[in-house]
């Protein structure tokens, strides 16, 4: 069972997070495409070994492999920590939504001010599910990956 681990990804408090996060589904025998450890060093891409590369061309090769990534998931979880999620957990997460793979968003973070909406509403409708903790989104994933294989039979 492949999932996609969506998240931010800018600081090392958030990295060591999403590792820490993505080690736990693994240890339940889940593959977890993690963008920051899966699609390597800026210098490894393909798109590096062309001349003349732009910042551009490095950017849309990223959201590729992103996007593939998302694709070639059965599910995909979504971080949804800081002030508001992260542009790019927001654009993975929208398109599994599309594609019908089923989204469960983690939010950990409790800064929001209004208690009874603290999603915003296009955020909130790609969304299957929302936990609070890693191991609530481990035993999520582990429910919805139940689903899918019964499904399948």
């Amino acid at each position: 069972m492949q999932i996609y681990f969506a998240g931010p990804l800018f600081n090392q408090a958030e990295r060591e997070f999403n590792e820490r996060t993505c080690s736990a589904l693994e240890a339940e025998g889940y593959d977890v495409f993690l963008p920051q450890r899966d699609v390597g060093d800026i210098g490894e891409l393909e798109v590096m070994d062309q001349e003349d590369v732009t910042t551009e061309d490095v950017l849309q090769e990223i959201f590729e492999i992103d996007r593939q990534g998302v694709l070639e998931a059965d599910i995909v979880t979504a971080t949804l920590d800081g002030r508001v999620p992260s542009e790019g957990t927001v654009i993975e997460a929208a398109i599994a939504y599309e594609h019908d793979i089923p989204v469960i968003g983690l939010k950990t973070d409790r800064r929001v001010f209004a208690i009874d909406e603290p999603y915003n509403a296009m955020v909130f409708g790609v969304l299957d599910e929302i936990v609070d903790t890693p191991a609530e989104l481990v035993d999520a994933v582990n429910e919805y990956a139940s689903r899918l294989v019964s499904n399948q039979k």
